[in-house]
This record gives C-alpha cells, structure tokens and sequence, in this order.
C-alpha cells in the first residue's frame, strides 16, 4: 500500500481513490478477522436519491476512507463484507445495510454496537454518548450534517469519517464482554442475524408515502401519482431531493383543489423551486392535472376516503383483561432487565396484537423464551 494520507491518534489513515488502492486494500482488508465499517450518505438531503458518498473501515491497526465517486466498481470491498468468515462492526446499521443492498452488497457477519446498547440498557445508543460511557472518549461531531457528496473533501470531514470507526473495535469488545457477563450473548447474535436480513427493494406506490397532513381521497391519491412522477423526473434531472422541486405543503394546496388555475398556484404557493415557475412547466402541470381529471371521470373515480387502514381497536372486557395481563409481564421485564433492554424483549405492538387477538406473536426466540419465562414466574398463562 501507498504512504498514508494522514495518521488519526498514530493509526494510518489511507485515501481510496483507485481502481488499484480499492484492490489493494480489499486484499489487505480480506486477511483481517474483523473490521469495522461505517458510511457516509445522502438520502434526499442535499442531492436526489439514496447516494453512497463515503466509505471508511478499520482493521484496528490502519484505517481505509474509500471514494466510491471516483471508483466505477466496488466489487471487491463487496466481496470483503460479504465474506462470513470476517466479522464487521457496525453501529445503529440498519441504514447502511440498506443502501449497501441497494448496491448490490449483502453483508454477512456483522455486531451493531447500538444493538448491544439496548441489550445493556443503556438510555442513549448514540456513537459518542457510547464511547465516552465505555471508554471514556469524546468525539467531535460537528461535522456530523456535513454536506459529503462535495469534493474535495476538507481535511476536517476525513478525520470526522476516520474516527466514527477508529474506536469500534474496542467499543465491541467491551459492550460483549460485559453482554457476555450477563449470560445474554445469544440475544445479540440473534438481534445481529436479523439484521444480516436487511434486503432494499422498491417501494410500491411510493406515491402514497409521502407524509400528508390529512388522508388522501381516491381522487387526490389518483392524480397526484403522474404529479408525484413528474416530480420525481425532474428531480432526478437536477439532482435535487424531490422535496425541493414541490414540497408537500404546495402538493396538499394542488390536491385540495386540482380545478384551480394552474398560474396562480404555480406563482402564489410556499414550497415550488424557482425553477419550475417557467410556462412550459406551467403548461405541463396544467396537462397532467387535466389529463387525470379526464381520466378520473371516465374510470368513475370517487372523491371519498378511502377506508381507514387501521381500524379502531375492539376494546372489550376480554381485551383489556389480555392486555392488563401482557402489561404485567411488561413490567416485571422493566424491572428485571430494565427500561431500555425491554421493548427488544416484549413492544406495545406485541401486547396489542395479544390484546385484540389472544395471540403472542414474538419471532425472536430468546425474546419469547424471556417472556414465557417472566410469565410463568408471575403464574400467568399467555
């Protein structure tokens, strides 16, 4: 490998900006029994899409910051992590995960310190708070909402990326030592092997998702998906988060009343980018809008809501016994294993389905052997 870039509390800190150095360092990386790993990303912040900007791992004895912009194929860091033979640590991975499936990356191995957090009942998961409770560290975030998708990147920015793993390894190792201690290593393995599961696929009628401040009727949902792919488009063209382009405050103002003139609320709303107030753009609002009005009428289209997805909960005798009884368990658990450790073991959505249905559903099988176990220790039949 090539000198260093820079050395980070005496740990070498190499810049990967090739074709060869991601060879080279893919190669070392692969003879190594654990590394730990972190990304930085945008995600519809300052560019369009879910863009990997950064990757830096560690070996404990040197640290890689890889440039995926420069670099057209990753295949073989991927080849690194997806090897079961090698674990990796993460921390709160659950994103990172997702966006490297995305890419076609599907990571084998892995302990999330933030996972061993909650197994430990620890009341804050966050890297910094962590590593100065365990280790008695203290990290300088300040550089944590920087913008990563501008090159050059400042010398601050690389030891910010360099030092959000510099320390990972340590901090593992002390949170399963003590996990270990308590006899619950098999609930981080299990909590860890659910997150190897973490696959990306595309959301269907991501149209629907957007969050509005009142529920949709047939109609609006119906007209705005071609506003909604419009929007989409033209973000992608201009590489800015779709936010940008119309935001939600100015789809509400269209979808409230879709006859309007097009001009007026084009010109007069909170929330349109600058660069849509533009006649053609106008003209083709003016023509989707129209155009699913048409469509609209012809399918017979009602402008009603839709039923409610989430039905009111039955709220019976039987019911409330079911739950008094889950919530008894709840909090023996609370007092057992604490606060912090107990929604891994038993969540209110667990005790409402109980409720509703008489049914315990917990899939995680440590989570459910704890649970039988509390309750059986209270002499309650679940």
């Amino acid at each position: 490998m090539k000198e260093p870039a820079f050395f980070l509390e005496g740990t070498p800190v190499y810049l990967v900006q090739t074709i060869e150095a991601l060879q080279a360092a893919a190669a070392h990386l692969s003879q190594r029994p654990e590394l730990a790993l972190d990304l930085e990303f945008d995600q519809h912040h300052y560019t369009y899409g879910f863009t990997l900007c950064l990757i830096q791992i560690s070996d404990a004895d040197a640290c890689f910051i890889i440039d995926p912009f420069p670099l057209d194929d990753l295949q073989p860091l991927w080849d690194v992590l997806e090897n079961p033979a090698i674990v990796k640590i993460f921390h709160h991975a659950n994103n990172d995960l997702m966006l490297l499936s995305m890419l076609g990356c599907q990571v084998r191995t892995l302990v999330d310190t933030a996972v061993a957090a909650k197994v430990l009942n620890h009341s804050k998961a966050a890297l910094g708070t962590l590593l100065e409770e365990e280790l008695g560290l203290q990290l300088d975030k300040s550089q944590q909402m920087s913008n990563w998708n501008q090159r050059p990147l400042t010398q601050r920015q690389l030891e910010y990326a360099a030092q959000d793993v510099l320390y990972l390894h340590r901090l593992k190792n002390a949170m399963v030592a003590k996990i270990e201690d308590l006899g619950r290593k098999h609930w981080l393995a299990e909590e860890d092997q659910l997150l190897e599961s973490i696959t990306y696929v595309e959301l269907e009628d991501p149209h629907l998702r957007i969050k509005f401040p009142q529920r949709l009727t047939f109609l609006q949902q119906f007209i705005l998906k071609p506003i909604y792919d419009f929007r989409d488009q033209l973000a992608q063209k201009w590489n800015l988060p779709a936010g940008q382009i119309i935001n939600t405050h100015a789809l509400m103002q269209l979808l409230s009343n879709p006859e309007q003139d097009i001009n007026a609320w084009l010109y007069h709303t909170r929330g349109i980018h600058g660069r849509l107030q533009h006649d053609r753009f106008e003209e083709q609002i003016q023509r989707i809008v129209a155009g699913s009005l048409k469509e609209a009428q012809k399918r017979k289209i009602p402008n009603r809501l839709p039923p409610n997805p989430y039905p009111a909960r039955l709220k019976t005798p039987e019911t409330e016994a079911r739950r008094e009884l889950l919530c008894t368990v709840q909090r023996a658990l609370v007092e057992k294993y604490g606060a912090h450790t107990t929604p891994i073991l038993l969540d209110q959505s667990t005790i409402t389905h109980y409720s509703q249905t008489g049914e315990l559903l917990i899939s995680k099988k440590y989570a459910r052997e704890v649970v039988q176990e509390t309750a059986q220790e209270l002499n309650i039949n679940l």
